[in-house]
C-alpha cells in the first residue's frame, strides 16, 4: 500500500469533546457537527465516539450524511441543517432524523407531511447571515403555516453567526439582538419553542449565548476557531496527522530543473526527495515552491510544481534523510508542527477547506493510543 495516509487520533477527539462539554453552563448541550465527512476526518468513526454524556445530537448538512450514520448503527439524535425536498423529508422522518427547516418553502413541504404524522423540527431564523433561514418579513407566513399544522411542533429555534470568529466585530451582538427580537415576535403570535441555539465553535469559545445547544464543528478537530491574535487560546488540540514517505532520492547539480514547467532550478548541489502524494490527494498545487514539510523533525521546502501524484522536496539540509523516511504534510513530528492554519495561510483560505480537501484516496487511519 502507498505510504500516504491521514492518522486521526480518536483519543484526542474524545478529549476535545469532553473539554468543550465541560466548559458549558449547566443545561447547555453539544451538537457535534460532523458534516462533510466530519470536515474530512471521517464521520462514522467519530460519530461512534460521541456519547450521550457529552453530545446531545450530531449535526450534518445532507440527508445522505445522516443516512450513512444511521446505516452504521449510530443511534444518537441527528439534525440535518441543509434543505430537503418533500421525498427527502419523508425519508428523514422514517430514519428518526430531525429536520432543520431553513425557510418557509421547506416549511410548506413539512406541513404537508405533518398532515399524516407528528413532526418535530428545528426552525432556522436568519438574523443577518443572508443565506438560509426565515427573515423578518416571512414570520407572518411561518406563523400561519404552523397554526394550520397541529401535528407540526417547533422543537427549537436557531440561527447562525456570520462573524463570530472575530472578537472585535460587533455584528455578532447585532445578530443576537435580532434573533431575540424574532423569537419575541413569534412568541407574541403564539409560536414558541422549548429550545434555542445559535453558537458555533467561535461563539462557544467566546462564551456568547450558549443557549440550550452549541453547534461545535471546527473546534472538535483541534483547529483554531478564532481569527484574532487577541482571542483567547483554544482548548482543543489537532486530531489529524497527514503523512507520507520518501520514495526516491537523487543528487542533482546546481542549476538542475525540477518538475513541470521547470519552475525551480537548484541553486547548489542538492538532494531531492520525491513523495507519493499530489494534488489528486488534496495537497494543493499552490504549495508549489511555497510549501514546507517535516522530515526527521526538521522543515524541508517543496521545490518544483506539485504534480497530480508526486511532490518533490529539498532535503539537502537534512543529510541523514533516506528512502522510506516519514514525511509529515500536516501535523506534528518531533518538536515541530505544521498546523492547518499554516497551510491555509499559504492558500489564502481557512483550515476548514484544508481538511475537506484531503481526498478520498488518502486512507484515514484511526489510532486510539
Amino acid at each position: 500500500m502507498r505510504p500516504t495516509w491521514a492518522e486521526v487520533d480518536l483519543g484526542a477527539f474524545d478529549r476535545n469533546v469532553a473539554a468543550i462539554a465541560s466548559s458549558l453552563p449547566s443545561g447547555t448541550r453539544v451538537i457535534a457537527m460532523l458534516k462533510a465527512n466530519a470536515y474530512g476526518h471521517g464521520a462514522v468513526a467519530l460519530a461512534r465516539r460521541c456519547t450521550p454524556n457529552h453530545v446531545a445530537m450530531i449535526g450534518v448538512a445532507l440527508l445522505e450524511e445522516a443516512l450513512e450514520l444511521r446505516e452504521a448503527g449510530i443511534v444518537l439524535p441527528i439534525l440535518v441543517v441543509g434543505p430537503l425536498s418533500e421525498s427527502q423529508i419523508r425519508v428523514a422522518l422514517d430514519h428518526n432524523v430531525t429536520l432543520g427547516v431553513p425557510g418557509p418553502e421547506e416549511l410548506v413541504l413539512v406541513a404537508r407531511v405533518a398532515r399524516e404524522r407528528d413532526v418535530a423540527i428545528h426552525l432556522k431564523l436568519d438574523s443577518g447571515m443572508g443565506r438560509m433561514g426565515v427573515v423578518d418579513t416571512e414570520l407572518a407566513r411561518v406563523v400561519e403555516l404552523l397554526r394550520a399544522s397541529p401535528r407540526l411542533r417547533v422543537e427549537a429555534l436557531y440561527t447562525h453567526f456570520a462573524n463570530a470568529s472575530d472578537p472585535r466585530d460587533p455584528f455578532t451582538m447585532e445578530q443576537l439582538a435580532r434573533f431575540d427580537t424574532m423569537i419575541a415576535t413569534l412568541r407574541q403570535s403564539g409560536v414558541t419553542a422549548p429550545k434555542h441555539h445559535a453558537a458555533n465553535s467561535a461563539a462557544t469559545l467566546r462564551g456568547i449565548t450558549p443557549g440550550d445547544y452549541v453547534r461545535v464543528g471546527i473546534s472538535l478537530y483541534g483547529a483554531e476557531a478564532l481569527d484574532s491574535s487577541s482571542a483567547p487560546p483554544a482548548v482543543p488540540v489537532p486530531i489529524m496527522r497527514w503523512r507520507t514517505a520518501i520514495m526516491r532520492l537523487k543528487d542533482l547539480p546546481a542549476g538542475a530543473p525540477i518538475g513541470y514547467g521547470s519552475t525551480f532550478h537548484t541553486a547548489r548541489p542538492s538532494r531531492i526527495a520525491t513523495l507519493p502524494v499530489g494534488y489528486a490527494d488534496g495537497y494543493d498545487r499552490r504549495f508549489s515552491n511555497r510549501g514546507e514539510v517535516l522530515v526527521r523533525g526538521r522543515r524541508a521546502p517543496v521545490v518544483g510544481r506539485v504534480s497530480m501524484d508526486l511532490v518533490t522536496i529539498d532535503v539537502t539540509d537534512v543529510p541523514e534523510a533516506t528512502a522510506g523516511d516519514e514525511v509529515v504534510l500536516l501535523g506534528r513530528q518531533g518538536a515541530h508542527e505544521i498546523r492547518a492554519e499554516e497551510l491555509a495561510s499559504k492558500l489564502d483560505t481557512i483550515s476548514y477547506e484544508v481538511f475537506c480537501s484531503i481526498g478520498a484516496r488518502v486512507p484515514r487511519l484511526y489510532v486510539d493510543p
